[in-house]
């Protein structure tokens, strides 16, 4: 035992001497350090530590590396390395340029520091406390670390574009399948969906087409393609080029379906940058429902539900400002809609940021009456100060003209952006002059932790025409469409959360009315989330009121209450809940269910419930989920006095590359590849249910574009028979990039060589074992023992000590299973 701590100890030494080179302040002018080998002990031989102890060093020089900032990439250029007169250590020149380049506050840097020379002079960051600079020769990396408060808080997650990854060639399909069977005692009728995101990634452009096919007892097969464009970067001006079939840019106009081409910047590309809002869907569902949203007559998503209060936060809209219907269907057939509007946030951006969006073609309405007039658009957005921001814009298209002029301001209420449209449409020879005024609003209120995601109104008056609806005129009169057009609207979002974990109330509200339709369009979800020890509840209260195309009045009122018990103390452990809904009508549901893991499974759930409906009596149902690497799948069936119902799901995607065709989970806009070679099974921990295929890859759906994203295997999974370079790296894909992350794997048998000489002695302790191709396989231990990972069953070991070189051949017994590794004797020759 004690020959094994001390070579644990002789170990550790061995790794520091072999760290890399280090500069920090309180090592400048400490003394050469030297390793006294008369502390080695449990050996009865003198150590051969030649190797161990040849200090590490870098040559004067020139060096492309790369530069990582607490431990985030941050760039890739060259450094020079050069000699310091004092301590004659060579040292990499780092002058306040690059350290600004890096994110490094200047100001505060050299407030920490004492005055430095010119400014391309070499800035001695050994002065700041704990600051320190590391160099790996071997894999040419220049770590720096410095205390959080010097760098610059617009530097914090952007990564320098030369180290954005535009992926290798690959080409996807991504997935979406639901089925249904519904029967009752007049019925059966049956539902088909297929989603799909194709796309193929060729050098720095992107092919990309959503499209859908539908298919049931009252509809034949209907395939719809959304849209279908290529795309690339452009990161002189961080923006996208898109040709195809898209959408206009919705920060200043509204956003319209076009074939042609455009050019926006992308926010992501940026430091601190806004991200896009994305709505959230929330309802209640009496059984196990599907949910579908549309958004401009598309179908946007499809999926099922469980009963009780749902929210759908998943939902990427093709374009902004076009609100969103939702069906929602249940077991029994029954059909509730509600519209949603959608808009965006405020327009804000940061001190002499510049956005722009240009766009031209012609317009794609979708309709059957198809109208397709050659227009153009453009808009800027400028930050003028750090509380004021001014934009505008022009459209312009066939007997069509629109200007749009605004501000946003950042006040300590919160940012608030105004903006006025004015319109000139003609049509059949009348023309029609219109205005439309647009608040926005958001804010969060730190003191009642309360935040207004989002309240905006709009008021437009009857002359006025967006771009779409004047192509809806041109197809023909105005009262054949079933769409109201606007006359004022406004739209709210609350989430007030109250102090020690007591609950939090949620509010979502919009309201509309239209000029050529009577009455209002309204949505309003009010949610009270609480917990009572393990008991965890909600209450909610829903109203929706639709007005018709004929004008009809449609309004529908409930109110659900559910709650959930865990029956258990451990994660894993299955939980009784009860829902009950109830509307104005006085119809009703109530329910109880269970639902929980599969036999311990982690990614197996299960859920059954038992209830009453006032329209169908008692029912039953249940649905079994799982999730795997290469998909989600799901089953569901529901049973009641006069009906039945059964429905399937599935969600993937198919990922063709240069090693082959994986399967994997439903893909985000940008994701990688993992390849782990002539390994199978290996795992991810920093993303479930990844693990790698027959071919020795595996899909990570999701990765965050121009941006740091760490990948780290799972090694306590890899067995004793693989070994890894290492086990940890990062990407920095562009957006829609597909990189392939390669981890370096050995895969062979463990092996305990007894390594003993042609006299049968030993070998002296720090000998380096090497293969036969020169490959550093291990170092002896004071027992003369050295642990190796073989890739063969024979062959020969290289070994090295002083000036001493031997040969030993080795052959391997069968491989017992049992055994974690094998026990071999082989004499040096």
């Amino acid at each position: 035992m004690s020959s094994i701590i001390l070579a644990g100890g002789l170990m550790s030494g061995a790794l520091l001497l072999f760290a890399p080179l280090s500069w920090a302040a309180d090592r400048r002018d400490a003394p050469a350090v030297k390793f006294n080998t008369a502390f080695i002990q449990g050996s009865d031989q003198p150590p051969e530590l030649t190797e161990f102890l040849k200090a590490n060093s870098v040559l004067p020089g020139s060096y492309r590396v790369d530069i990582y900032v607490n431990r985030a990439l941050s760039g890739r250029r060259d450094i020079t390395f050069s000699q310091n007169p004092v301590s004659g250590r060579v040292e990499p020149c780092l002058t306040l340029p690059m350290l600004q380049a890096f994110g490094l506050d200047l100001e505060r840097l050299q407030a920490s520091a004492p005055p430095q020379q010119a400014e391309q002079s070499c800035f001695d960051l050994s002065r700041i406390e704990f600051a320190r600079v590391d160099y790996q020769p071997n894999a040419l990396r220049l770590s720096i670390s410095v205390p959080q408060v010097l760098m610059t808080r617009s530097a914090r997650g952007f990564v320098a574009p030369e180290l954005w990854d535009a992926g290798e060639p690959v080409g996807f399909a991504n997935y979406s399948f639901n089925a249904s069977r519904r029967r009752n005692q007049r019925e059966e009728a049956d539902q088909y969906y297929l989603g799909l995101r194709n796309g193929v990634n060729l050098g720095a452009w992107r092919l990309r087409n959503e499209s859908s096919l539908v298919y049931g007892d009252d509809q034949p097969y209907r395939f719809r393609s959304n849209r279908t464009f290529v795309q690339r970067d452009v990161s002189a001006l961080k923006s996208q080029l898109t040709l195809g079939e898209t959408f206009t840019d919705s920060r200043v106009f509204d956003s319209v379906r076009f074939r042609g081409a455009a050019l926006a910047s992308d926010d992501g590309m940026l430091p601190d940058s806004e991200r896009i809002f994305a709505p959230t869907i929330r309802g209640i569902a009496e059984t196990n429902a599907a949910v579908e949203v549309r958004q401009n007559g598309f179908l946007l998503y499809s999926g099922n539900v469980s009963p009780g209060p749902f929210e759908i936060t998943d939902i990427y809209p093709s374009g902004s400002n076009g609100d969103l219907q939702v069906t929602i269907i249940e077991a029994d057939g029954r059909r509730r809609a509600f519209t949603q509007a959608y808009a965006s946030l405020p327009i804000m951006v940061p001190e002499g940021a510049l956005r722009f969006s240009l766009a031209a073609g012609q317009v794609d309405d979708n309709g059957s009456d198809r109208q397709t007039p050659t227009f153009a658009s453009a808009a800027l957005i400028y930050g003028a100060s750090e509380r004021i921001t001014g934009f505008g814009g022009l459209q312009v298209a066939e007997d069509y003209q629109a200007s749009n002029v605004g501000a946003g301001v950042n006040t300590g209420f919160g940012a608030l952006s105004a903006d006025v449209t004015q319109s000139i449409s003609e049509v059949r020879r009348q023309s029609s002059v219109g205005q439309s005024l647009r608040l926005r609003y958001v804010n969060t209120l730190d003191v009642t932790d309360t935040t207004l995601a989002i309240a905006g109104y709009r008021y437009s008056t009857e002359k006025y025409r967006t771009l779409s609806e004047h192509v809806d005129e041109l197809a023909g009169p105005a009262d054949r469409f079933s769409a109201g057009r606007a006359k004022d609207r406004f739209e709210l979002n609350v989430t007030q959360t109250f102090p020690g974990q007591s609950g939090s109330l949620g509010l979502t509200a919009s309201e509309q009315r239209y000029w050529n339709l009577p009455g209002k369009t309204r949505q309003f979800y009010l949610s009270w989330n609480a917990a009572w020890r393990s008991l965890s509840y909600s209450l909610s209260l829903e109203s929706n009121r639709e007005v018709g195309g004929s004008g009809r009045d449609e309004s529908d009122r409930r109110i659900a209450l559910s709650m959930t018990l865990p029956l258990g103390s451990s994660p894993g452990s299955s939980r009784l809940s009860f829902n009950g809904v109830r509307d104005t009508s006085g119809d009703y549901n109530a329910q109880v269910g269970l639902n929980g893991q599969v036999l311990e499974q982690r990614n197996t759930f299960y859920s059954v419930q038992v209830g009453q409906d006032s329209s169908s009596g008692s029912f039953g149902s249940g649905k079994v989920s799982t999730t795997t690497s290469f998909g989600r799948f799901e089953a569901g069936y529901s049973q009641g006095r006069d009906y039945d119902a059964f429905s399937v799901g599935a969600a993937g995607s198919l990922v063709a590359h240069e090693g082959g065709i994986n399967p994997g989970q439903s893909l985000g806009e940008t994701f990688a590849l993992i390849e782990v070679p002539q390994v199978s099974g290996a795992r991810l921990t920093s993303f479930n249910n990844v693990e790698t295929g027959a071919n020795g890859y595996a899909v990570l759906p999701y990765a965050q574009p121009y941006r740091t994203n760490w990948i780290t295997l799972d090694t306590r999974r890899l067995g004793a028979d693989v070994d890894l370079d290492h086990a940890i790296t990062q990407i920095v894909p562009r957006r829609g990039a597909m990189p392939v992350v390669r981890f370096k794997a050995a895969v062979g048998r463990r092996v305990q060589f007894r390594l003993l000489r042609a006299d049968g002695s030993k070998v002296p302790l720090g000998a380096s074992v090497e293969s036969a191709d020169g490959k550093s396989l291990a170092v002896v231990d004071p027992t003369g023992h050295a642990l190796v990972l073989s890739e063969q069953d024979s062959g020969e070991l290289t070994v090295k000590w002083a000036d001493t070189l031997c040969r030993a051949t080795y052959a391997l017994p069968a491989k017992d299973p049992k055994r974690a590794y094998e026990r071999v004797t082989v004499r040096c020759q």
